[in-house]
């Protein structure tokens, strides 16, 4: 018996974005398993922290939820974009604000099973209005929220999006969210 399972098949069912792709695979017990797999490169999102006990966050429409739920800024790199860059752009175009500095704060994958891909956290510490506003396809409403109401959303698993509770805890667990 072998340690690792082992592809023996992959074919392509959509190459438009996100692309997809099924597998067979033989897995160590022997058995064999169809997976889905769904390719979508690298992801960024970014928590916005000021001095002030604020975060600001997006309500927007998800729809794997079917509904408009809170959200950290973020989108899919293109082209070539670094994460950092995306997350910076991403803050500008869905909330009109620029980040004054970024902090790297979680590099991984959020879905294991069927992602191929990764996703890249950052804290913005400090930000401040462009003028610019929220890309009103994207963007319900934009949010200026207390640290300590958002920290004890993600405590008490409030928030539909485990990216955003994911952010929220780790900028907590390493002092980047002044309580």
């Amino acid at each position: 018996m072998e340690d690792t399972p082992r592809i023996v098949e992959t074919r392509r069912l959509r190459d438009a974005w996100s692309p997809i792709s099924e597998g067979r695979v033989v897995l160590p017990s022997g058995a064999t398993r169809e997976w889905i797999r769904l390719h979508f490169g690298t992801s960024a999102g970014i928590l916005p922290v000021t001095g002030d006990r604020r975060i600001l966050l997006t309500r927007e429409y998800g729809h794997g939820l079917r509904r408009i739920a809170f959200s950290l800024p973020g989108g899919i790199a293109k082209d070539g974009e670094s994460a950092e860059a995306r997350a910076r752009r991403e803050l500008l175009e869905e909330t009109g604000h620029a980040a004054s500095r970024t902090i790297p704060l979680y590099e991984g994958n959020n879905l294991t099973a069927y992602l191929e891909g990764s996703l890249h956290l950052f804290v913005a510490d400090g930000w401040t209005p462009t003028g610019g506003p929220p890309s009103p396809d994207e963007i319900r409403s934009v949010e200026r929220l207390r640290v300590s109401d958002v920290l004890g959303g993600a405590r008490r698993g409030e928030f539909e999006s485990s990216v955003l509770s994911l952010a929220v805890l780790l900028a907590d667990a390493r002092g980047f969210l002044p309580v």
